[in-house]
């Protein structure tokens, strides 16, 4: 019983890992696991890469803060993706490809912003793979 209570301390004070749901019967999921979130009014539906699906009672303005200094990025008033699992961009139709076959559309406004990231992180993806 101890031993139980030392190990969800230590998650919940993990920078690797996010809590859904209360402490008593919440649920933890690894972020990197986490391939985008989708808005739903004042909830989120966070989507993993095992294809499982969690609803949180948080919005998902709260989640886009959460994961400002992490590699997560706003393309859409209702998505947030982890560009970690970014397969393909096509600008001229703004849609995003993710891993796991996921399409998503990506908003007038963040097009541009989402090309330059992607172009930025492509060209740091060369460069380190040059040094």
């Amino acid at each position: 019983m101890i031993h139980k209570k030392k190990r969800r301390q230590c998650l919940k004070d993990s920078k690797d890992h996010l809590l859904i749901g209360t402490k008593s019967q919440g649920k933890y999921i690894i972020k990197s696991d986490i391939v985008y979130i989708q808005a739903c009014e004042c909830y989120s539906w966070i989507f993993t890469r095992d294809g499982l699906k969690f609803l949180s009672s948080k919005a998902i303005g709260y989640y886009e803060e959460l994961f400002s200094n992490q590699n997560f990025s706003r393309i859409h008033r209702s998505f947030l993706i982890n560009l970690s699992h970014l397969k393909q961009y096509e600008p001229s139709y703004r849609l995003v490809h993710l891993k796991g076959e996921i399409v998503l559309s990506v908003s007038h406004r963040k097009n541009r912003i989402i090309s330059k990231m992607i172009n930025n992180q492509e060209l740091n993806t060369l460069l380190t793979k040059a040094i």
